[in-house]
């Protein structure tokens, strides 16, 4: 089954290739497009856990690529089966593809909370029928050589292909597991009917809380778009970097230190850099606010905004080859507690059409809710951004988190698309997300300010 792909990497070899792209293409072109991988089939869902609290479920790949080309990592996006919409934790693992030979890809883990469930009816037609219908797309990070990155403008090269696949379901558990898991969906049904009739919430519609962050994350989230240029013999190379961002209580946008510059945190850019195999351009750097919402692109460089670092990222030093020699480099560790980037936006004429209107900001959480050690209920979100148009939406993931140190551990790994992403309670807003699996928490003031007590009646 032939799948379109919708971001695609080719690999360029000859620096001449790459230099004429460079000069002609800028931050705003799309990626260039190929058919890189020919083939991604879902073989089957195996049922591989079953009890009265969780389903856990294996999902099996096989991918065909057109040349051959080694994947860093893979996931699967924008997930449903059968309508219901779930979480694939990412696999960071490489996978080497051969040209023309289908790959069996290591299996991606799902695991189904009954009680987090609006609705039964996918899961038990996927158990009785033994069949499922899979749709999203599969997401993988791709290693390219530092000619092909400049070429296409990106520290983070990936591939993107849809899925939409009716697939089988094998049971790897007994017929009494099977049985039981039926009974408790059955008794789940029950209990969302009788709350459906309360008028607490309908079956199938997520928690008041997380449609409600929904609907105010159109207004207060952004994508944030770095860029900065690196000179090469005669050759300007554009380089993009796109994190998330949110608009806090106190009315300033937050993202990841790394937007400040990127290049700080890559080994393989930095390493270029300061061997001198490639200079970075004086006066390059832009950083632009796309709103998710309604409203055009805010600019560094139009003195829309102003940025400010907080904290102090710690350095990691690391053995890298540049420029054909070898070197000690320090690069900036992403997941450093308290570091991130602070972008306070300046004021905007009331009535000009199309600029991103004021808003409150993400509610933030309690001093208390902040202070636990643990949240069993946490909102990321994972930025996705049209390829050709450049517009963000985001979609919504669902997971726990606990206090690890000064930071915040997420108990699912997440990709890069979610960094910058506010970590949300149903009590409000307690950090970001840095990297795959760590977060900050939000310095106070940045916090939304406590409301003014009522005073009293005089008596």
């Amino acid at each position: 089954m032939n799948l379109a792909m919708r971001i695609a990497i080719v690999g360029m070899s000859a620096w001449a290739a790459a230099s004429g792209m460079a000069q002609s293409a800028g931050p705003a072109q799309p990626a260039v497009q190929t058919a890189m991988l020919q083939n991604l089939q879902v073989k089957e869902v195996n049922l591989a856990e079953i009890d009265t609290s969780h389903v856990k479920l294996a999902v099996d790949l096989n991918l065909t690529a057109a040349q051959s080309v080694t994947l860093e990592s893979f996931r699967l996006c924008s997930l449903h089966l059968n309508g219901m919409p779930v979480f694939a934790a990412p696999l960071n693992q490489e996978i080497v593809l051969k040209k023309g030979v289908a790959t069996a890809l290591p299996p991606l883990y799902i695991t189904v909370l009954f009680r987090d469930l609006r609705t039964v009816e996918p899961l038990r037609r996927m158990i009785e029928k033994q069949s499922v219908r899979i749709e999203g797309e599969m997401v993988a990070d791709v290693r390219l050589t530092m000619v092909e990155k400049l070429a296409l403008h990106t520290q983070h090269p990936s591939v993107e292909i849809s899925l939409g696949q009716d697939v089988p379901v094998q049971l790897s558990v007994s017929d009494f597991q099977r049985s039981l898991a039926l009974t408790a969906l059955g008794y789940i049904d029950i209990g969302l009917q009788a709350s459906s009739a309360a008028g607490q919430f309908m079956p199938g519609t997520r928690p008041q809380w997380i449609r409600d962050l929904e609907t105010n994350a159109q207004a207060n989230l952004f994508a944030v778009e770095s860029s900065y240029a690196l000179a090469q013999k005669d050759a300007s190379f554009p380089v993009v970097s796109v994190a998330l961002g949110f608009r806090a209580g106190s009315g300033a946008v937050v993202t990841t230190a790394e937007a400040e510059a990127p290049w700080k945190y890559d080994a393989e850019f930095l390493g270029t850099v300061q061997s001198g195999a490639a200079k970075l351009e004086k006066n390059s750097q832009e950083i632009l606010l796309r709103p998710v919402g309604l409203g055009d692109p805010l600019r560094l460089s139009a003195k829309d905004f102003t940025v400010d670092l907080r904290g102090t990222p710690e350095e990691d030093k690391l053995i890298a080859v540049a420029g054909g020699g070898h070197g000690k480099i320090q690069v900036l560790r992403r997941a450093s507690p308290t570091s991130l980037a602070v972008l306070t936006l300046q004021p905007q004429p009331a009535a000009a059409p199309g600029v991103v209107s004021a808003a409150a900001g993400l509610a933030s959480a309690t001093a208390a809710v902040v202070a636990q050690d643990a949240w069993d209920q946490i909102v990321v979100f994972r930025l996705r951004e049209d390829a050709v148009t450049k517009k963000p939406s985001v979609e919504t993931l669902q997971m726990k988190a606990r206090r690890e140190g000064k930071g915040i551990h997420l108990s699912e790994p997440v990709d890069a698309a979610v960094f910058g992403s506010p970590i949300v309670t149903p009590d409000g807003v307690i950090g970001l997300v840095q990297d795959e699996q760590t977060g900050a928490f939000l310095p106070d003031d940045l916090l939304a300010p406590a409301a003014a007590p009522v005073p009293s009646p005089a008596h």
